[in-house]
């Protein structure tokens, strides 16, 4: 069988009966295809962040590394409100109703603006009254934070995404992603100084921008972008508990950076901030499992909650074994890969990433969990779940960082984790959390 002149290239290169399978499913194939672009977008980037990141940190330093480190967590708890927690809602809207897409897009982008503008205003006099208003750090924090104010043509995404049209996106932002980090890899070798490298974070948003824009004007809207006030009351209305998670999850993601700063300085801090993405770089495998095996899970759902129940346990004991294996893998080699891509100013970071990787487990089984909570409809357990993570996070952080200093940061990320996805489930989604300790329920023969 030839394959269908629709469909795309790399089906040609699957076997036979995988081939057999797809051929001729649009609309099957192109959420496939939408989902591999996006998937290489965090791919390229978790890797050339990794590799250009760690560049950066060894030619700072853990000091200068540990200052940009906490000005760009400062920006992110601030960066999370930008969205308003519309992307999932706008992305519905546009594939649903056509018609309508440019109200949606338009109110979004007003929206949008008018927060990262207040956003952006609000961080400066937040880092000015608990800093200073005086010195380089308030320069950092302003060319930071204006991603806030660029970060307001990732509207264009939400049209692509709701047009299954993801590709145009990531040549957009891999484009402006891949010439951010040669400039980044021009100003170490030029020896520029800090606030050179907070402006390539502008520069970076500035570039996203102008490629999205540049990239709309190739596939617009049938009609021109307007606000309605109307459907802006309806957007927020229903995007306000997003926004909370949204707020919540980054608080616990990013909080124990402010606070490492804030009670033992910038040098611990860059000591920390250098083991998290050698942890993090792992978290985009359940990603691409779950959005692979999501339509999968769907259809045994509807068969029935022994083939459900048997399929997430498959998965959540995959998750297990992969999870052990990174852990094992980090813990033998941890010491040489930090002296390798650090040197030998960042030893410490080595004892940071042997606890701190200790985490993929609850965030593998975090991402695992959202297949039970979308096909099961428990969207405010999620929320549930991402509160309480950042108040442990909060209290765990104060008592451990002036016990046992970063290592202590380590332990309460772990805690915080562990808390939002186990013993919340524990408490209000048994069957949950039974499936992600790898068992069936007793009525199911696992």
């Amino acid at each position: 069988m030839t394959a269908n002149n629709q469909d795309p290239l790399w089906i040609r290169f699957l076997p036979k009966i995988l081939r057999n399978l797809l051929e001729g499913r649009t609309s099957l194939l192109a959420a496939i295809h939408n989902s591999g672009w996006i998937f290489f977008d965090k791919i390229l980037r978790a890797l050339l962040g990794l590799l250009v990141g760690a560049w950066v940190a060894r030619y700072l330093g853990p000091t200068q590394f540990g200052e940009l480190a906490y000005c760009i967590a400062f920006i992110a708890i601030f960066q999370s409100m930008t969205n308003l927690g519309l992307d999932g809602i706008v992305v519905r809207e546009v594939a649903n109703h056509p018609n309508r897409a440019n109200v949606v897009l338009g109110t979004t982008f007003q929206l949008r603006l008018l927060m990262g503008i207040f956003s952006w205003i609000l961080a400066l006099v937040i880092y000015g009254v608990t800093n200073s208003f005086y010195g380089e750090g308030i320069w950092i924090i302003g060319l930071v934070g204006a991603g806030m104010i660029f970060q307001v043509a990732d509207t264009v995404d939400l049209w692509f995404q709701g047009n299954s049209q993801s590709k145009r996106t990531v040549f957009a932002k891999a484009s402006a992603y891949l010439l951010s980090n040669a400039i980044r890899v021009c100003l170490v070798l030029i020896e520029a100084p800090l606030i050179a490298f907070a402006g390539v974070i502008a520069v970076e948003g500035a570039l996203t921008a102008s490629a999205l824009y540049i990239s709309y004007r190739q596939f617009p809207t049938p009609h021109l972008w307007k606000k309605n006030h109307p459907e802006a009351r309806n957007l927020l209305k229903e995007s306000w508990p997003y926004l909370i998670s949204g707020l919540s999850i980054m608080l616990y993601m990013r909080i124990d950076q402010v606070m490492i700063k804030s009670m033992l300085g910038d040098f611990e801090l860059g000591i920390f901030s250098a083991a998290i993405p050698i942890s993090n770089l792992w978290n985009m495998i359940p990603m691409a499992i779950c959005a692979s095996i999501a339509p999968f899970i769907a259809r045994k759902k509807l068969q029935g909650n022994e083939a459900y129940e048997r399929a997430l346990v498959k998965m959540f004991r995959i998750f297990w074994a992969i999870c052990i294996m990174i852990i094992v893998v980090i813990w033998l080699l941890s010491s040489s890969l930090v002296h390798l891509m650090y040197g030998h100013a960042f030893n410490k970071t080595a004892d940071v990433l042997n606890i701190y990787v200790l985490s993929c487990i609850p965030v593998f089984m975090g991402v695992g969990q959202n297949l039970w909570l979308l096909n099961e409809k428990k969207s405010n357990i999620f929320l549930l779940q991402t509160i309480t993570g950042a108040l442990v996070c909060v209290v765990t952080n104060f008592i451990f960082l002036p016990l046992w200093g970063v290592s202590g940061a380590a332990f309460a990320a772990i805690l915080s984790q562990v808390s939002s996805c186990f013993l919340i489930n524990g408490i209000f989604a048994r069957p949950l959390f039974m499936m992600q300790l790898g068992f069936c329920s007793p009525q199911v023969k696992g």
